[in-house]
């Protein structure tokens, strides 16, 4: 029974043992005169952790004593040799034991261990011990980081760009910077002084300091309005209380220089172009020497090549300076702490173009000019907002978008709708952005009926003093319609999928195809309409309109004749349409590879017989007699028997094609018909068509029977 006893005893010492632990490190090295922190963490039973505790650090000596070197709790019990040179870096509570030993002795030298007392029967020794060797060889924890030369601007200011480090006993010391101004430390070279600023020499009074903070490692020296005598070598040296101090080398070279910085720089556009009366960005990033970084600074555009107070467009510091045509309509974007110098022009008028620059003011003597100028132009107005067209079923709600694009954050721009008075809508908006890119979209939601089938729907946006439109015609369908089976990936039939996909190119005389844009028509008794419209520049000639889709399934070739500017004394134009019109009706087909193939053959065969035309025609010229080409190049195309148009000239094609309702959704294919100009009574009969020309419009019409 005793013996289970005394083995159950020994046991729970083992295991108590087990929670006092230290952790110090077998060897440190000290230089002489400087400090030394021997780091110390230790564990104990947690039954003790809010107990007082009393922590020692004893000294082995060969000849058997054991000099306390720290005491928590009675430094009179401090050995002599250690007293007010010794302390804990930290805190007992926190497990730091950690050891400080001011100017360092070669009589420190040798072993050193931690004790831990909370009571009589709870202390404990920490072992291994920390042997301490003192050396005269000078502590590499001492280091410094400052360039070897640096060039400064006359009358501007300049950085010396300085990093230190020391030893880590010294961590929260007090210390004093200092910057002399000399190979050799002397009281007349003190260039500057934390401390004391009165014992800086007279020529660097009131015009040196630190940008940092010496706690950070941070001794970076500025000095404003350099001079040439301030050129010379420079160096730093740091102090603690205690005797513990030192002087970084290599020394800093200060040349001084009437040329410009090359820290200021500026990033602008040579030419920006804006619309009239929306907003502009001409974006600006600029740079400037560093050791102006926290100083105030003034931000000045002004529209004009020469620096002048009556062309200031923004002032960021007095509003008031600005010119009155630009008051209350610039602004910058950004922050010019950041270097963002970005000016903002909203309702941009006529006047605003011409030649910006940026400036920058510090200081009398730390201003700037960036240059060269920015080039603004005005233009027009003629951004168009954007509508999306979905399936419009009556009766059910929809939702169509309408989107606008902008890359200035100024005025934004209004989206509004107009829509038949007897449908009610609502509509959200929403401002999203890519890059530099805005995007404003407005979505109206609403429910139409089969009688609004053919009403227009507007999107249109504006700015203070412009605004433009885009019109929708409303193809409303009845739910019967629409109740046809349809591709359900995409939610239309082939055939409006492939008149959606449809493009046109005008191939000109020289061989350019020019894309133009397909005004989209409706269904109307199961015909459907495309028309191709060009407004050219005066001696444009166009030979053909081109109608395609990819995958190349349908395609058509059609001849346009020439039309351009005329000198013909009844009429003369410098601009007109020329427009090409599509009629399809769906066609049963259930060959579609055959009738693919046979699109393709058909399409090349037209392409290669109007490139053979055009080449005949520019090479040997055509008969004057033709009625398709004018007598006179320089005239604008006659019909025969007819004068020339007053407003533009037109040739009007249709593809009719037979329409089976077995199989409505299947692929179209057309037969291309020309229909000429009219003859002096105004209509022209051919074997599957009617035209008829109306002058009494502001527009020539094309109307197919």
């Amino acid at each position: 029974m005793i013996g289970k006893s005394y083995f159950l005893l020994s046991l729970l010492q083992v295991g108590l043992s087990l929670e006092w632990k230290g952790d110090t490190p077998s060897e440190m090295t000290a230089q002489e005169g400087s400090c030394v922190q021997i780091p110390c963490r230790y564990s104990y039973p947690s039954h003790l952790t809010n107990q007082p505790r009393i922590g020692i650090w004893y000294k082995n000596e060969e000849r058997g004593t054991k000099p306390t070197a720290f005491h928590s709790e009675e430094h009179n019990r401090i050995s002599s040799q250690f007293r007010n040179r010794t302390r804990l870096s930290g805190d007992l509570k926190d497990g730091n034991c950690s050891l400080i030993i001011h100017s360092v002795r070669q009589g420190d030298a040798g072993s050193y261990y931690f004790r831990i007392e909370f009571d009589v029967k709870n202390s404990y020794s920490y072992y291994p011990v920390t042997r301490l060797h003192v050396s005269t060889e000078l502590s590499k924890k001492w280091k410094c980081d400052t360039p070897r030369e640096v060039t400064a601007q006359e009358g501007s200011c300049v950085q010396i760009p300085c990093q230190y480090s020391y030893p880590s006993c010294l961590g929260n010391q007090p210390r004093v910077g200092i910057w002399f101004n000399n190979e050799k430390q002397s009281s007349s070279s003190i260039a500057f002084h934390s401390e004391d600023h009165n014992q800086e020499a007279p020529q660097f009074h009131n015009r040196t300091r630190l940008s940092g903070d010496l706690k950070d490692g941070d001794c970076s020296l500025i000095i404003n309005s350099v001079t040439r005598g301030d050129a010379g070598s420079y160096f730093f040296r740091i102090e603690f209380d205690g005797g513990n101090r030192y002087s970084y080398h290599p020394v800093t070279r200060l040349r001084v220089s009437a040329e410009q910085s090359q820290e200021w720089k500026g990033d602008t556009p040579r030419e920006v172009t804006v619309q009239e009366g929306s907003c502009v960005q001409i974006p600006c990033q600029y740079s400037y020497p560093s050791c102006l970084g926290n100083q105030p600074r003034v931000g000045i555009w002004f529209n004009n090549e020469k620096q002048s107070s009556s062309s200031i467009a923004f002032h960021s510091g007095d509003h008031n300076q600005e010119a009155p045509q630009f008051r209350n309509r610039t602004r910058l974007s950004g922050d010019l702490k950041d270097g963002d110098c970005s000016l903002i022009i909203n309702s941009v008028t006529r006047g605003d173009a011409g030649p910006y620059y940026f400036r920058i003011e510090f200081d009398k003597k730390n201003s700037y000019n960036y240059h060269p100028v920015t080039r603004l132009h005005v233009s027009d107005f003629t951004d168009k907002p954007t509508i999306f067209p979905a399936e419009i079923i009556a009766g059910k709600r929809v939702d169509i978008s309408c989107t606008f694009n902008t890359t200035c954050n100024g005025t934004a721009p209004v989206l509004t709708w107009d829509t038949p008075t007897d449908v009610p809508g609502s509509v959200s908006n929403t401002v999203t952005q890519h890059g530099v890119t805005l995007t404003y979209t407005s979505v109206l939601t609403l429910i139409p009926s089969l009688k609004h089938h053919g009403h227009n729907l507007t999107c249109r946006v504006r700015y203070p003093s412009v605004s433009s439109e885009w019109i929708l015609g409303l193809t409303v369908q009845s739910a019967s319609e629409t109740s046809k089976p349809r591709n359900a990936a995409l939610g239309q039939s082939p055939l409006e999928r492939a008149l959606g996909q449809a493009h046109c190119l005008y191939l000109s005389s020289n061989l350019d195809l020019i894309p133009h844009q397909v005004n989209r028509g409706r269904f109307r008794d199961g015909q459907y309409s495309l028309v191709c419209r060009v407004d050219f520049c005066p001696g444009f000639k166009t030979e053909a309109a081109v109608w395609y889709r990819a995958p190349l399934l349908w395609s058509m070739l059609i001849p346009l004749g020439t039309c351009g500017d005329t000198s013909s004394s009844s009429s003369s134009f410098t601009r007109g349409p020329c427009s090409s019109l599509v009629s399809v009706n769906k066609r049963n087909s259930s060959k579609w590879p055959v009738g693919s193939l046979t699109a393709g053959i058909m399409f090349s065969v037209c392409v290669a017989g109007i490139l053979v035309f055009v080449c005949v025609r520019n090479t040997i010229g055509l008969s004057a007699s033709d009625p398709f080409v004018p007598s006179d190049p320089g005239r604008v195309f006659h019909c025969p028997g007819s004068s020339a148009w007053n407003e533009s000239c037109c040739h009007r094609f249709q593809a009719l094609t037979h329409r089976h309702t077995d199989n409505p959704d299947n692929l179209l294919y057309a037969n291309i018909n020309l229909l000429n100009l009219s003859s002096d009574d105004g209509t022209v009969h051919m074997s599957e068509g009617r035209n008829t020309h109306r002058s009494d419009s502001s527009e020539t019409e094309c109307e197919t029977g």
